[in-house]
């Protein structure tokens, strides 16, 4: 049953990805408190300014090739061949335009060197997303949840024991580099057994494949400026020290989208090829998106109560504020599930197109609410902003994704 594969393709994401992060938690709570506000305000700008650049990397890539290797594994390997010497190409030139651009930032000059030794993350973040394709299109997803609590629990473990011992910020990213490093290598050896490709191929422009991914990786960068340049911001018009503090709360919310995404990369096989055979009732998608709404709101009302006292006990009074922003912050996550069921429709139909007008307009909304509502407000400002911004954001893609697929048959 394609449903019951989704679900325990969702299951292993989920158990693998909850225990990643009750392991980071344990590391992000000590990080955080060790290091204080200024310095995790640090190690936060870095890790923002660095995945800004994510967008290079290409990364629909990976959304075209698990598209196409759904649909035949057994000649998966001829889209990898045909992009991993694309995508080998991007992560250098992702690494040399991160370095160049940091030298324009005004960041300390430690900072700036921060950012030009982590910006070799970007080839990690580009390959290993090429080889875990791998295991999403041949469904294969306990491999993935394996990967993500082991290197979480590298990283972790070495980053408490280095910094119990006295080692700062360096010690915490060479950790982060070399975890990452051991995580790849482990990938690519595994992921050739299901399928065997050619690492070191030629160069091919395949439109049929290109063309799309320019389109996903697109919706990536501007949905970037949508929900992720927060941090970013904050470290331009703010102070290193909001950085932290606001970072606190904004990871913690984080965690909820992470579960969101898992389950859009578990469901996206089974969508592919449940769209090859007949269309799905447009009734039951609401349904599903009602459901997804209402159940992560009764969540967030509960967590609004515990918040205070949480941040309290796991990262102490320096993080006081922290609490406050996420009370309001977490609200976010009721509409951003709620479009989960018609993005990933539109994406697995191959109508990724349409989402581009709308992720522009709200990257360019929460650019201006983020800088206007800061000034009013500070940090808590950044937070109303998320809310009105994912809020407009659920309705424009709910309504986009039912007229498109409507009209095109997908939804009956």
């Amino acid at each position: 049953m394609p449903l019951l594969r989704g679900i325990r393709n969702a299951s292993y994401l989920a158990l693998g990805n909850l225990m990643a992060q009750a392991i980071g938690l344990v590391g992000f709570a000590y990080i955080a408190r060790v290091l204080g506000p200024h310095d995790y305000g640090t190690y936060l700008t870095v890790g923002a300014f660095v995945g800004m650049f994510d967008v290079l990397l290409l990364g629909g890539l990976n959304k075209v090739i698990i598209r196409e290797g759904s649909q035949d594994v057994s000649s998966m390997h001829r889209s990898l061949e045909k992009t991993i010497a694309v995508r080998n190409v991007l992560s250098l030139l992702a690494v040399a335009v991160c370095i160049m651009s940091s030298f324009f930032t005004p960041y300390e000059i430690q900072t700036k060197l921060y950012i030009v030794l982590f910006s070799a993350q970007l080839a990690y973040t580009g390959v290993q997303g090429f080889l875990q394709t791998i295991y999403q299109a041949t469904e294969r997803m306990r491999y993935i949840a394996i990967l993500s609590v082991a290197n979480r629990t590298l990283s972790v473990g070495l980053s408490i024991a280095f910094l119990h011992f006295g080692f700062g910020l360096l010690a915490l990213f060479l950790i982060a580099l070399g975890s990452d490093l051991v995580t790849m290598l482990v990938t690519y050896r595994h992921s050739r057994m299901l399928v065997p490709f050619r690492f070191f191929s030629r160069i091919h422009l395949d439109k049929r494949l290109l063309k799309p991914a320019v389109v996903f990786s697109l919706l990536g960068f501007m949905a970037f400026f949508a929900s992720k340049i927060d941090l970013l911001m904050i470290s331009f018009l703010g102070m290193t020290r909001q950085v932290g503090v606001y970072g606190v709360a904004y990871k913690i919310a984080q965690q909820g989208e992470m579960l969101k995404n898992i389950c859009s990369v578990a469901f996206f096989p089974i969508l592919v090829k449940r769209f090859h055979k007949q269309a799905i009732d447009g009734a039951t998608v609401i349904r599903y998106s009602a459901l997804f709404f209402v159940a992560i709101l009764v969540l967030s009302v509960a967590a609004f109560f515990a918040v205070p006292g949480a941040i309290a006990i796991l990262f102490g009074p320096h993080y006081v504020e922290s609490g406050a922003i996420l009370r309001v912050l977490i609200f976010y996550l009721a509409f951003t599930w709620t479009t989960l069921p018609f993005t990933s429709l539109l994406q697995a139909t191959g109508n990724e197109r349409h989402l581009i007008l709308p992720t522009l307009t709200l990257g360019g909304l929460n650019v201006a609410l983020n800088y206007v509502l800061f000034l009013h407000y500070g940090l808590i400002g950044i937070a109303y902003s998320t809310l009105v911004v994912e809020f407009i954001g659920c309705a424009l893609y709910s309504v986009v994704a039912y007229i498109v697929l409507k009209g095109q048959g997908h939804l009956v």
